[in-house]
């Protein structure tokens, strides 16, 4: 089978690029599948993650300003039908785009890797509900943003931290944070709790890392992981840190952490109470010291959340992928 994954560039450094890798990767390296990756936009530089040489890579090369979509969807056809895929699997409003306005009827699959609301051009997604195969979530709350589809599939991203002997140690009085510096994090909100929480725990040291060389070890040094964004696709750093074996207190944000955060695990906190953020801030804060407060209760969740993370296991993740890929060219 030729799987054909069309995105608009692969140079970023976000959850999608690594995790859309590590796929690419996956399947050229360990399955009998010809896997072809096609980006749209031309650029210069080199993709952040390394590119296994198993995975074809085809460039439209088109310049990326919204004007060149009509150049975008000529090189897309004429390239589609010399390659022929068997199915071929589209990503954010770019991929919509193409879909609609390429004319390729062979089975499609549409991956979503963020909340629908929260999406750019959230316009085209209506339209290409009844146009596509499959419309594949990371969520059963984002899955339920898609009623007209003719196919949806929860399917979640899985953890890939390598194997590591390092453990969180629960008497350390550091919480962690990780993730990019942009709207949907909420960094403002993360640092008018903390400003709070440090005023009766000064001892307590927050740690923010937006990049870093040694992942495991930035969530291994802390004992408690927090997450205040507004809004997720579904949040990697979470599952990271449930890996590692964290506790953590999250807001309950569309999408993600419900799905991840089982009783026991950690603590989640709406978004708003009685439609007011100060409210959920002083409840999250109270969940938050409370952790804090109890090395005992930190272990005995962090060793839950450890267990919890094994639902997203790379194979049977990737298994469930295979499984669709089967389906839809029987549809």
């Amino acid at each position: 089978m030729r799987l054909l994954y069309v995105i608009e560039h692969i140079t970023g450094t976000g959850g999608l690029q690594r995790i859309l890798i590590d796929k690419l990767n996956y399947l050229a390296e360990h399955t009998a599948h010809e896997i072809v990756l096609m980006t749209v936009w031309h650029t210069n530089e080199e993709p952040r993650f390394p590119i296994s040489p198993a995975v074809r890579r085809v460039s439209l090369n088109v310049p990326p300003t919204l004007l060149m979509l009509p150049m975008a969807a000529w090189r897309f056809r004429r390239e589609v039908r010399k390659l022929h895929p068997d199915v071929t699997i589209h990503f954010r409003a770019v991929g919509a785009f193409l879909i609609l306005t390429s004319g390729w009827t062979g089975p499609t699959v549409m991956e979503m890797h963020s909340a629908r609301q929260a999406m750019n051009h959230r316009w085209l997604y209506p339209l290409i509900e009844h146009r596509i195969d499959a419309i594949v979530c990371l969520t059963k709350g984002d899955a339920g943003n898609y009623p007209n589809a003719r196919h949806v599939e929860v399917i979640p991203n899985y953890c890939n931290l390598p194997a590591d002997d390092r453990k969180p140690d629960y008497e350390s009085r550091h919480v962690v944070w990780v993730g990019r510096d942009c709207p949907e994090k909420n960094l403002p909100r993360l640092r008018r709790i903390w400003a709070e929480v440090e005023k009766t725990h000064p001892d307590w040291q927050l740690d923010i890392h937006h990049n870093t060389s040694d992942i495991i070890g930035a969530y291994t040094a802390g004992s408690i992981f927090i997450l205040t964004s507004n809004t997720e696709g579904m949040p990697m750093s979470l599952l990271e840190a449930q890996q590692c074996g964290l506790p953590a207190v999250a807001f309950d944000c569309p999408y993600g952490p419900a799905d991840i955060l089982l009783p026991g695990t950690g603590y989640l906190i709406p978004l708003t109470i009685n439609g007011s953020e100060r409210q959920a801030d002083e409840a999250f804060i109270q969940k938050l010291t409370a952790l804090m407060d109890d090395a005992a209760l930190r272990r005995q969740m962090g060793q839950e959340a450890q267990t919890a993370a094994r639902r997203y296991k790379k194979q049977q993740i990737m298994n469930q992928w295979l499984k669709l890929f089967v389906e839809i060219t029987k549809f």
